[in-house]
């Protein structure tokens, strides 16, 4: 979903246990508990501590006792219904945010909370709905502004979809999945709009895979084959077992370099990341076929058909090697 129910993990220790730097905190928030067992915020406190650290279960728990202390507390009424959403609970969810909501109907995040749900459920008229309560109360809102840019994309408004996701991005410079979204959709058009948009989802955070693997697919699909390939090694230097970017350096090799040998070994490293990964071990068998590697290039044909026995290229590829 766009915005319910992400709160910020932390992660767990792989024995299950919580990291020990943070023993002190849940040590500190129960203590207070004991002290104070009737105020709502020390229950509060405890289940966004739990919350962080994915214990959701804990969390709701917490939640739901500060609520039994004072039920007019719209925070923690969202609090739970966050809670609800991240384990998969929707129609739960959905009634905390209208408990919410009833204790104040205008109020922004309540009502940005149930927009946002109401684009999950795909209901674009409620959607807007809601979202323009928000913008009336805070037209700086950006999280508004994209939830409504993703709902005109999904009901084919290209033009209003770029609009809102422009208008995120004018409140929120860092807004990195705008920024993707704007880019997403001048790629689709083919227009080097694409390009700007992409650079700046990258700048905004450089770490992140997404941006990087979306400016090479459209550098590769324009045409634009070393802008591609310097772009999916960035990648790579990132991530280095990202294997979209491994399988697609060994299509430009093959075809658009004419490097077989080169781009065999792309293939064989997505292999290794991905033994199923049929397009790789199809391209793995025409570079081996290519190479006059005719016994290895069969057995390639014969293991992509093993993943995918309906393949038709593969089917070809086979039947040519046979009848060398």
């Amino acid at each position: 979903m766009v915005g319910i129910g992400n709160p910020a993990c932390r992660p767990k220790s792989e024995n299950g246990n919580l990291e020990s730097d943070t023993s002190e905190e849940l040590n500190r928030l129960s203590a207070q508990i004991e002290r104070q067992p009737q105020n709502p915020d020390a229950w509060f406190a405890r289940s966004r501590y739990f919350s962080r650290n994915q214990l959701f279960d804990k969390a709701s728990q917490d939640a739901q006792k500060a609520l039994s202390i004072d039920s007019g507390r719209a925070d923690i009424w969202l609090h739970l219904a966050d809670l609800s959403f991240t384990t998969k609970k929707v129609e739960e969810a959905s009634m905390q945010i209208e408990r919410a909501l009833k204790i104040d109907p205008e109020g922004e995040a309540a009502n940005l909370r149930m927009g946002e749900l109401q684009y999950y459920l795909g209901k674009y008229p409620e959607t807007f709905s809601y979202l323009d309560v928000v913008i009336r109360k805070n037209p700086y809102q950006p999280r508004a502004y994209f939830t409504k840019g993703m709902a005109f994309k999904e009901m084919g408004d290209t033009g209003l979809a770029i609009s809102s996701f422009q208008t995120a991005t004018e409140q929120d410079p860092s807004y990195f999945h705008a920024w993707i979204q704007l880019g997403q959709l001048h790629a689709a058009k083919r227009s080097d709009l694409a390009i700007l948009y992409f650079k700046n989802a990258m700048e905004v955070n450089p770490s992140k895979q997404e941006s990087y693997y979306a400016l090479a697919y459209f550098y590769q699909q324009t045409g634009r084959v070393q802008e591609a390939m310097t772009t999916y090694l960035q990648l790579l230097e990132i991530d280095p077992k990202h294997v979209p970017s491994m399988h697609n350096l060994g299509f430009l090799l093959l075809f658009e370099k004419n490097q077989p040998d080169e781009a065999l070994v792309w293939f064989e490293k997505a292999l290794n990341l991905d033994p199923e990964f049929v397009q790789a071990q199809y391209h793995k068998a025409y570079s081996l076929e290519l190479l006059g590697k005719f016994a290895e290039a069969k057995l390639a044909y014969q293991s992509t058909l093993a993943l995918s026995p309906d393949m038709v290229l593969a089917k070809k590829g086979l039947q040519r090697i046979q009848q060398k």
